[in-house]
């Protein structure tokens, strides 16, 4: 199985990249053949305008940025994503990589009865991080919606599987606590 994780956030110190460590230590020892995306390294340009829509409506082709990420994403059986939320959502890079990347006759296509998903082949994972506490945004219902959002809206729109994964209390909490949850990521894969 080809895994394709994408990475999300400025600070190469973060949570969030202690997870792509632990997955990609995982991956190697279970001999799997992974790539990452670390979005912030490659200096990914977020901003979604009227140059896009050639590709994504007209009939263009993907410019050379797009069309490198989309020969990834195409490459992989497995998207992994991981990123803190921010604001309640995804960081701004990263729905930008998605409105970008995951364009109209890529991930999915429309006719007269509606929207197809391109990736049934495909299945999706997110890692989401958030400063507060896990059960906080569980009892606001936060978690629902951010799933509506990333599994409904962009995974399962694009035909695949998907499971959304949340860790609370990154920012304050401790050490053993997020090492209980790097732990956890064997179960994952």
């Amino acid at each position: 199985m080809n895994h394709l994780i994408i990475y999300t956030h400025f600070n190469s110190d973060s949570f969030s990249k202690a997870i792509v460590t632990e997955i990609e230590k995982i991956l190697k020892e279970r001999g799997e053949v992974f790539k990452t995306i670390d979005l912030y390294a490659d200096k990914f340009n977020p901003v979604f305008d009227e140059k896009d829509l050639g590709y994504m409506y007209g009939g263009e082709e993907a410019p050379e940025d797009i069309k490198k990420y989309q020969d990834l994403v195409s490459w992989a059986d497995e998207l992994t994503f991981v990123y803190p939320l921010w604001w309640g959502q995804m960081p701004a890079m990263l729905k930008g990589f998605i409105d970008r990347v995951f364009s109209n006759g890529f991930a999915f296509t429309y006719d007269e009865s509606g929207a197809e998903g391109l990736f049934k082949d495909k299945s999706a994972k997110a890692f989401i991080n958030t400063g507060a506490p896990y059960d906080y945004y569980k009892e606001l219902g936060m978690h629902k919606s951010i799933k509506q959002v990333t599994d409904e809206a962009i995974f399962d729109f694009c035909g695949m599987k998907s499971e959304t994964i949340f860790f609370g209390n990154v920012a304050f909490g401790t050490n053993d606590e997020r090492k209980i949850y790097l732990e956890s990521l064997q179960n994952y894969y």
